[in-house]
């Protein structure tokens, strides 16, 4: 795993891109996300994140901008939601089967514009993203 990183930032631009579909167990919320680079792109990366929140969830998460997620069934809006501490992040579970699918800022100054994607409900599985490079984002410190 590399070292403590931000990974809080948006990928550069790149001229390759991927379509993922993802939901959660139920599949009461099935989305796409499309990301650049690919996962399978050498220059691509997985967050792993040390706040507790993501380790109690086991996130592993990638941040494309909040376009690139497509609700094909449910919506942002039907997910139960949680924050805690600085109540800047919403975390966006399914109320049904307690799958937790995504993160969002709720406070326009903090990471605006981006969701964080967590890979582990892609379909397809692991086998999606298990040769990807994790980093470690210190979110624990902010």
């Amino acid at each position: 795993m590399s070292p403590p990183a931000n990974p809080f930032t948006l990928a550069p631009p790149s001229a390759l891109s991927q379509t993922y579909t993802a939901s959660c167990h139920c599949a009461a919320f099935t989305y796409t996300i499309t990301t650049s680079p690919p996962l399978s792109h050498p220059s691509a990366r997985i967050s792993q994140c040390n706040c507790s929140i993501c380790v109690k969830n086991g996130y592993l998460m990638i941040y494309p901008a909040n376009t690139s997620v497509t609700f094909l069934t449910g919506s942002l809006a039907e997910f139960k939601s949680y924050t805690f501490g600085t109540n800047k992040i919403a975390h966006y579970f399914c109320g049904t089967c307690g799958a937790s699918c995504m993160a969002r800022s709720v406070d326009p100054t903090f990471f605006p514009d981006m969701t964080c994607v967590n890979v582990r409900m892609f379909h397809g599985g692991e086998d999606v993203w298990k040769g990807v490079e994790r980093r470690l984002a210190d979110g624990a410190a902010l």
